[in-house]
């Protein structure tokens, strides 16, 4: 079974079926300029808590960063009820028309409920409102609701989550009720196929991708452990997924997105570092970029040369981060 090449969610034709997850202390504007220009199919900003877009947080507003209308981005909401995520919803919409005008670059809106952060799943939110099916549809026709009024240029809305809350949902498959309310709701359902107890060294469970596809009616993105071509080619034979979002082999070098393609060397020369550090260097200067994303990339950097010399990854650990659990 060949590899998809092109991805439709709403109305947002994608350059490729690859997107790049959104992730803490990676994506800024800077990181997505890089990985769209290898071709991933869409960018996200990190993770936004509505409750902090509500309040008119500025470290939390800042994070929404979209200010290339070129790169095409979503923003992903954490959110713990319908309630507070129309109230982020209209802040985005009253922000995007006064102070903040790079706001109508965001095209499309993801929901958060698989974030494994012990903090989330106290309050309520992530992958502890995914065996609430009433809570959960009353969210998601809020958000499809929003969708067909919004001044907002939003052309897909979606949803990602994981297969429970931990080992015993994951068995109970609470991951299949919600697929039928995501058929009447939003553009696509992404599926990290993990409960959020589990570490990422722990196999994905893909087969329960493969049953999310055959009861859906919109695509379905899987998640998990793709980090080249063939991952995407045995993911895709296994469950016939829409497309693949990619985490940790992004983190690892925006040039994964061009192997996933069929199109090129997952890994850059040195040459081709050196152009993107400048790139992002430069972007980072232009954005005013918060220091926690500089921190990240610049270890990134050192270590992508690293491997392109051929040596041990070696020296400072990675900031601490979700995705690389």
């Amino acid at each position: 079974m060949s590899l998809p090449t092109s991805l439709r969610l709403g109305s947002l034709e994608l350059q490729s079926p690859f997107l790049v997850a959104p992730m803490e202390s990676v994506s800024d504007a800077g990181y997505r300029n890089l990985v769209w220009a290898q071709g991933a199919g869409i960018t996200w900003t990190e993770m936004i808590r509505a409750r902090g877009l509500v309040r008119n947080n500025k470290a939390t507003v800042d994070l929404i960063d979209t200010f290339e209308p070129g790169v095409l981005t979503g923003v992903q909401l954490l959110v713990a009820n319908e309630t507070e995520l129309l109230a982020a919803l209209q802040k985005l919409e009253a922000l995007a028309t006064s102070t903040h005008p790079h706001l109508l670059n965001v095209r499309a809106v993801d929901l958060n409920f698989g974030c494994p952060s012990p903090e989330v799943i106290r309050v309520g939110a992530g992958p502890a409102l995914l065996k609430r099916k009433a809570k959960m549809r009353a969210i998601l026709e809020a958000f499809a609701g929003w969708k067909k009024t919004t001044t907002l240029p939003i052309g897909a809305i979606t949803a990602k989550i994981r297969l429970g809350i931990n080992r015993m949902e994951q068995d109970q498959k609470v991951y299949l009720p919600l697929v039928e309310i995501a058929n009447d709701t939003v553009d696509a359902l992404i599926v990290h196929a993990r409960h959020a107890r589990q570490e990422s060294t722990e196999p994905p469970r893909w087969e329960a991708i493969a049953e999310i596809k055959a009861k859906a009616t919109i695509p379905v993105i899987g998640n998990g452990d793709v980090t080249s071509r063939s991952d995407a080619e045995r993911l895709h034979a296994l469950s016939g997924c829409d497309g693949f979002m990619i985490a940790r082999g992004a983190i690892k070098s925006p040039w994964v997105f061009r192997e996933l393609r069929g199109v090129g060397a997952g890994v850059g020369s040195l040459e081709e570092i050196d152009a993107a550090q400048q790139r992002y260097d430069e972007l980072s200067n232009r954005y005013g970029t918060k220091e926690k994303f500089r921190t990240w990339h610049a270890e990134g950097f050192r270590r992508m040369r690293a491997r392109a010399r051929g040596e041990a990854v070696t020296g400072l650990v990675m900031p601490a981060n979700e995705h690389m659990r």
